[in-house]
């Protein structure tokens, strides 16, 4: 969450019971960092369990009003925003032992919003262990019926729409590979139309670490009226410190510089004028070689998702890949 600035992360399948969660939230460094509201599976909690994470360093924690729905299933959380503005956010994980139970979990959460007095949601997301059009499933097949009807009535009486679906209405990616190798996107966010607006770079992509057999679902989205936040001021990439010619390159100009410096040693205007250069010099090549860097891994990035695209689409990919130039120690 720190590394991809994700201030919202809904957890499916937690496996954590009541005390581990507390354990978690009282760590002297993880505390500090993440708020998690976490609803455990009553009958095991070694089993299953949902939460909602908070992002402590970019998210507000302040008076966050939390409601536990279904326990182990549905956890809905009221955050405070931009201003006076509330993001409320619903987290589910729905049963995947049938499609029976699918379609009750669904008609229990309409019965929820129909007979008690809950905040609407402005997204959901989590594990919905449905698919609602075959195109989500590889090989494509449409799920059951009364399961999928009774999610679209949730979607219907909340008025949800599913954003990444919505973005790329003919796209083929999915979120979970089941152990008879078959393909699925169980793994969705739901958006308000309100919220959609103001959503960008829907993205399902790996989750890092592999902690999961699930890929992420990801959104941006910020609040209507919000100041633009510029991307602020430039540093050097921690990676170029391994990277030998960014290093060789530092040390001769860093040499040279010292040579000049200890020929003008009284000359206060002449040193400053110097380490200025310098700073400057390694900040201009700083940037060449972090583009060059950045390029190729890109480059390798956007053929393998080709590749991956091809396969799912039961052609042969292109035997043609480019090797991106190495970084690191002993990198070209």
């Amino acid at each position: 969450m720190y590394d991809e600035k994700i201030g919202i992360c809904i957890v499916g399948e937690t496996h954590l019971s009541a005390a581990q969660a507390c354990e978690i939230q009282n760590d002297h460094i993880l505390g500090r960092r993440l708020d998690v509201y976490h609803s455990p599976n009553p009958e095991n909690p070694s089993t299953r369990g949902l939460a909602i994470v908070l992002n402590r360093e970019i998210t507000n924690t302040v008076g966050v009003k939390v409601y536990y729905l279904i326990p182990g299933r549905a956890v809905l959380a009221v955050i405070p925003w931009h201003g006076k503005r509330t993001h409320t956010v619903l987290g589910v994980y729905a049963p995947a032992e049938s499609m029976q139970e699918n379609k009750k979990f669904w008609d229990d959460m309409c019965d929820l919003w129909l007979t008690t007095d809950l905040p609407v949601p402005d997204s959901m997301g989590g594990d919905t262990n449905i698919v609602e059009d075959p195109i989500d499933r590889l090989p494509h097949r449409p799920d059951n019926a009364a399961a999928t009807a009774a999610l679209a009535r949730f979607k219907r009486l909340l008025g949800l729409q599913d954003g990444w679906r919505t973005v790329n209405p003919d796209s083929k990616e999915y979120t979970y590979c089941s152990a008879r190798d078959t393909f699925s996107r169980i793994d969705r966010v739901y958006v308000s139309p309100t919220l959609f607006k103001y959503c960008r770079e829907w993205e399902i992509s790996d989750a890092a670490g592999g902690l999961t057999d699930h890929r992420m679902v990801s959104v941006q989205f910020k609040a209507p009226g919000a100041p633009f936040i510029g991307k602020g001021r430039y540093t050097i990439p921690i990676f170029l410190l391994r990277d030998r010619k960014f290093l060789e390159h530092t040390i001769k100009l860093g040499s040279e510089i010292e040579a000049e410096i200890n020929n003008a040693p009284n000359d206060a205007n002449k040193i400053q004028t110097c380490f200025a250069s310098f700073k400057e010099s390694i900040r201009d090549y700083a940037r060449v070689r972090a583009k060059i860097a950045v390029g190729a891994l890109e480059n390798k990035k956007k053929k393998l998702q080709r590749k991956r695209e091809t396969l799912l689409k039961g052609e042969e990919p292109d035997s043609t890949t480019g090797e991106p130039e190495e970084f690191g120690r002993g990198g070209k």
